[in-house]
């Protein structure tokens, strides 16, 4: 074993004194002067035999020497290079001739194998020998071409392949070396030899000039059985290295002349032997060749193209995305990958042209960015284009995820990459194939958003198809995404209201709008028109892409009065309109109908939307109430809109929608509303008051219009028809004293009630008092307007002119500006209507905390000269003489300061008489 270990292994430091290694080198200068020069004449076997003696010495002292001591030492190195390598060719020679493929390769393995003897051993130490020698220069590797070294050790590696197979080692002596691993121990010291000549240009062009090169092009592409695989990645290795350090004019002029590449795509493409696995790792090799070329000459990459290199690589990916074999997705990913850095190889750079050139729609700051170099940049479009190919034709979401993986890192890798690669149409291709790989959806619209925000560009031809496809809505998963999509594109800049409408997006999303409307109208039809067999999953993915296109056009008609006027062109208007009945989309359809009304044409959505609250029976309050809050909403933003609230009879038909709850405030309730929850009654009746206030707020057209054509008499009429009030018209004479416990006495606050202590009737009451209180000071929204100093008998036409104080705080009246006084006379006439006849001392107590309201109410000199002017003390001798007469009755004290105050203001004689 000891032999062994010496002959395989170089000699470890301390194993030689620097003493044995000066007499080794010593001995072998003496043994290399008698080769040169021998005493008589020696035959070449003598020679040989001579040569053989050398090499374990030369071993030994070079073994682990640094290579560069070489020459240093042992100034006759060429020679014996020379010598060494004549005879490893001279060796190699002897064993292949006249012999087959097979037994010349057997012959000689079994020469360079090592063996158990020293004797038996002379090619291992001539191989070992060779392998220190390629590491010591240029100078010495130039002499080992000139003999023909590099050219002799590929031919044997071509051999090789048809090596037999190594049998398992039975038995054998103690010391001896399985012959696998002896195999193994050659094929690792062979490659290192070759990998190490190649790393110089010298060996290439002596390749190529023996016309050797080619050997290894077959041989990485050629098969072999798979015990001999190991040879066929050695000539890997050393073809890799060729063209990392030996890529000369000569060498690409061999190849191209050659038809190199076009054996190498053939090999691939012919051979029913090879599996996807191996060719994807034969094409990794020969792809290092395609990207050091490049960097000279196009070439190679040229040849490629013409021997349907690309077609190849697409009908690969195709097939490996059907085969069955474990690691198949891992060869799917690395082949996708070298196509991916195939698409930078290239000598010519590419440049974005024309990416302007008629786009009618660029966002601000938009500039078409440079190339920013190799590695980074396109330069090679027939690659690019394999990737584009093999998705359309994929059959699997992991092949079309992989392809759009690597597009996106393509397309990040440098700005400039997707304008370079515009002209391909990649996304707008890609867009129908999606809807049938729902897996790659998101990735998709991704790398649209990725355009847009990153790059800064619109890409309207991929718009264009997106619209196709949310036109066929054969997936609706897909286009549930491509709305989210959509959506967020329509807020990321104003621009892109106009370039919907331009590529037919809003018309898709009006026509996805009808489709939705239908769906509601009739579920079983709709499905059936569409060819829907599938389950209620289908219903509610159709609902939810309703609700975002729903909620994109009315980001698209806001303050846009041309995408409104082709909204209602298309039917649109309509669509929303029918659909507002249904709760599930209800918010979302009275969002889009709101943009309507503020547009300028708007006057008829605004008379729609009131008549189908007016047309819906009494009992539908949730739709009146949505119906409500949506106008409210717009009656809050534009002046415009309370106008034309005006002009449709607005206030007609709010004061018709408090006629027609008639009784619902009852207790028990009446005429159908006894199933109707309370909540919901006040829910809306609190919507109207708000309605109303803002109809007229800073509108005095509006004030006026409300105060004589619909007349807040009218409205007491029909708040105190709701069923909570009595018909008494004038305050009682007193039969009965306030409660101890006062539970009115917080009243504006309504979180304080005590709900437990009073009867339903007399808080339904206390909540309509509210609601009038916070009509007659504007308060609904915001606490009520506080008077300053010097307050204006008018409101102020700005909110900025007000002092507003919008705080947790309790409202307080005693300096709360009176903005409707006729909603101050409309409490007054309801005081006398306030009845229990369960809690007579809690409907006084009510009377009281109101008529205490009132009273604070006309504190101030402005409130004062506004309630006489609408005539406030001549209704309190009207409504409530018998309180006044009588100073026992609990309500005087409250009613003759305020009668005292307004007398103070403004009293004529005519009142006194009346």
């Amino acid at each position: 074993m000891n032999m062994v270990k010496r002959i395989m292994g170089r000699p470890r430091q301390e194993e030689c004194s620097p003493q044995d290694n000066a007499l080794g080198l010593m001995h072998l200068r003496r043994l290399f002067t008698e080769l040169c020069h021998p005493p008589r004449h020696m035959t070449q076997k003598e020679q040989e035999e001579k040569l053989y003696m050398m090499l374990p010495v030369f071993n030994r002292v070079f073994g682990n020497a640094p290579p560069n001591t070489m020459t240093e030492k042992f100034s006759d190195l060429l020679q014996f290079t020379t010598q060494v390598s004549r005879l490893m060719v001279t060796e190699i020679r002897r064993r292949a001739s006249n012999k087959s493929t097979e037994a010349a390769s057997r012959a000689i393995v079994q020469f360079l194998e090592i063996n158990q003897s020293e004797e038996a051993s002379r090619g291992w130490m001539l191989l070992t020998t060779i392998n220190l020698l390629a590491s010591s220069g240029q100078k010495t590797v130039d002499c080992m071409t000139t003999m023909s070294v590099p050219s002799t050790l590929v031919k044997c590696l071509y051999l090789f392949f048809d090596l037999p197979h190594v049998p398992e080692a039975v038995g054998g002596a103690q010391n001896e070396l399985p012959l696998a691993e002896r195999r193994g121990l050659l094929q690792k010291v062979f490659v290192q030899i070759l990998v190490k000549l190649c790393s110089f240009v010298s060996p290439a062009e002596e390749l190529a000039q023996k016309d050797d090169l080619q050997l290894l092009f077959s041989a990485i592409t050629s098969w072999c059985p798979p015990y001999n695989l190991p040879w066929r990645k050695s000539a890997g290795e050393v073809l890799m290295t060729i063209s990392r350090h030996g890529l000369s004019v000569n060498v690409v002029k061999y190849i191209h002349e050659k038809e190199c590449l076009s054996t190498c795509v053939q090999n691939m493409q012919q051979s029913d032997d090879l599996s996807p696995l191996e060719i994807v790792e034969m094409f990794a090799g020969l792809s290092c060749f395609l990207k050091d070329s490049s960097d000279v000459s196009q070439t190679l990459l040229d040849d490629f193209r013409i021997w349907q290199g690309y077609n190849f690589l697409c009908d690969l990916l195709l097939r490996l995305e059907q085969a069955k074999e474990a690691e198949s997705k891992d060869a799917l990913r690395d082949l996708v990958n070298l196509i991916t850095s195939l698409t930078t190889y290239g000598v010519n750079e590419i440049k974005p042209a024309g990416v302007t050139t008629g786009a009618p729609f660029l966002l601000p700051g938009f500039a078409v960015p440079q190339p920013a170099g190799k590695g980074h940049s396109v330069r090679n479009i027939q690659a690019f284009a394999v990737l584009q190919n093999a998705f359309l034709k994929a059959k699997t979401n992991f092949l079309a995820q992989l392809i759009l993986d690597a597009i996106t890192n393509i397309y990040m890798a440098d700005s400039a990459n997707y304008f370079i690669l515009e002209p391909q149409h990649t996304l707008p291709q890609f867009a129908e194939k999606i809807a049938k790989l729902p897996e790659v959806q998101n990735k998709y619209f991704e790398m649209l958003e990725f355009v847009v925000f990153s790059l800064n560009y619109i890409p309207c031809k991929e718009l264009i198809s997106v619209s196709i496809l949310l036109k066929s809505s054969s997936s609706y998963h897909c286009s549930i995404i491509a709305m989210r999509t959509l959506l967020k594109f329509t807020r990321h800049d104003y621009i892109f209201k106009d370039v919907f409408r331009e590529v037919g997006l809003l018309e898709v999303m009006v026509n996805l709008l009808h489709k939705y409307a239908a769906l509601l109208k009739d579920p079983a039809q709709a499905l059936n028109e569409q060819g829907d067999s599938r389950n209620n999953g289908s219903v509610e993915d159709q609902k939810h892409l309703a609700l975002l296109v729903m909620e994109a056009l009315t980001v698209l008609l806001q303050g846009s009065n041309t995408n409104a006027g082709i909204f209602r062109e298309f039917g649109g208007a309509r669509c929303a309109h029918n659909i507002v009945k249904y709760p599930q989309c209800r918010q979302h359809a009275l969002m889009t109908i709101q943009q309507l009304v503020l547009s300028p044409n708007g006057d008829d959505d605004m008379g729609t939307l009131l008549g189908l609250m007016h047309s819906a029976p009494p009992t539908e309050l949730q739709l009146k109430t949505d119906i409500l809050r949506a106008l409210l909403s717009v009656l809050r933003e534009s002046h415009r809109s309370r106008t034309v609230f005006r002009k449709v009879g607005g206030f007609v038909y709010i004061t018709s929608l408090l006629v027609a709850m008639e009784r619902s405030l009852s207790c028990p309730p009446k005429n159908g509303w006894e199933k109707v929850n309370q909540n919901q009654v006040f829910e809306l009746l609190h919507t109207v008051f708000c309605t109303l206030t803002a109809a007229m707020r800073y509108e005095p057209a509006n004030s006026h219009f409300f105060k004589t054509e619909i007349q807040y008499e009218k409205l007491a009429d029909a708040v105190r028809f709701l069923g909570c009030f009595s018909d008494l018209r004038k305050i009682s004479a007193m039969n009965v004293f306030p409660s101890n416990t006062q539970p009115f006495q917080r009243l504006l606050e309504e979180d304080v009630l005590p709900l437990d202590l009073v009867s339903p009737t007399l808080r339904h009451c206390s909540k309509l008092f509210i609601y009038l209180y916070k009509v007659a000071t504007d308060s609904f929204d915001r606490h009520a307007y506080h008077s300053v100093s010097t307050p204006p008998v008018y409101p102020a036409k700005n909110a900025a002119d007000l002092k507003l104080h919008v705080t947790s705080s309790p409202l307080q009246s005693s300096d709360a500006v009176i903005i409707h006084p006729g909603a101050m006379l409309a409490m007054l006439d309801l005081l006398a209507s306030v009845g229990s006849v369960t809690q007579p001392e809690h409907a006084l107590d009510l009377q009281l905390a109101v008529a205490n309201i009132l009273q604070s109410l006309v504190h101030t000199e402005r409130n004062q000269q506004v309630m006489c002017e609408a005539g406030l003390h001549a209704r309190l001798l009207q409504k409530c003489s018998a309180a006044l007469a009588d100073e026992d009755h609990s309500l005087h004290p409250p009613l003759q300061r305020m009668f005292e105050r307004l007398a103070s203001q403004a009293l004529e004689p005519m009142v006194l008489r009346s």
